[in-house]
């Protein structure tokens, strides 16, 4: 006898592209979400390394830790362009002498600072020359969907800062 009740084996057209639909749908948020992780985490590693290298230069400054100077003036934080991106380095500032070659942070290419970073950190505990002789100065750290600002003070300090 036979049987005409064939048992269907696999998915039927609809289903599988019910599921494919699914899927990518549930795809498409999860990029979304992992590209704006992306983003805000280029941003904190930024602020990182700018901290960083203010205590860098700082502790340095203030152990007189002459770097290839024979006398030493402190240490100068720069940023500025380099093509398309922006860099910050950090390099001891010479009285008498020369300083060794600077370390150099590349920050990913969507972050930006603001404004363009040139303080000296001067020798024992004599605090920071900002521009204009100002007693503090905000600095922004941004890409397209983020930014976070923190202050640095004449004395060497600096705030937590806060995202806006």
């Amino acid at each position: 006898m036979i049987n005409i009740y064939k048992k269907n084996h696999g998915f039927t057209l609809i289903e599988l592209l019910v599921t494919v639909s699914i899927t990518l749908i549930l795809l498409s948020g999860a990029l979304g979400f992992f590209l704006d992780y992306i983003d805000k985490r280029d941003v904190n590693n930024s602020i990182n390394e700018v901290k960083t290298l203010f205590q860098k230069a700082q502790a340095a400054a203030r152990s007189g830790d002459l770097d290839g100077c024979d006398q030493l003036s402190g240490y100068r934080v720069v940023s500025y362009q380099a093509g398309s991106t922006t860099e910050i380095s950090f390099q001891a500032e010479c009285v008498a002498g020369t300083a060794n070659p600077a370390e150099t942070y590349e920050f990913p290419r969507s972050v930006e600072i603001s404004p363009d970073l040139n303080y000296l950190f001067k020798v024992l505990h004599a605090g920071v020359d900002l521009p204009g002789a100002a007693s503090s100065e905000t600095i922004t750290i941004s890409n397209a969907e983020y930014s976070y600002s923190f202050v640095i003070y004449r004395e060497g300090r600096f705030s937590a800062g806060d995202w806006e």
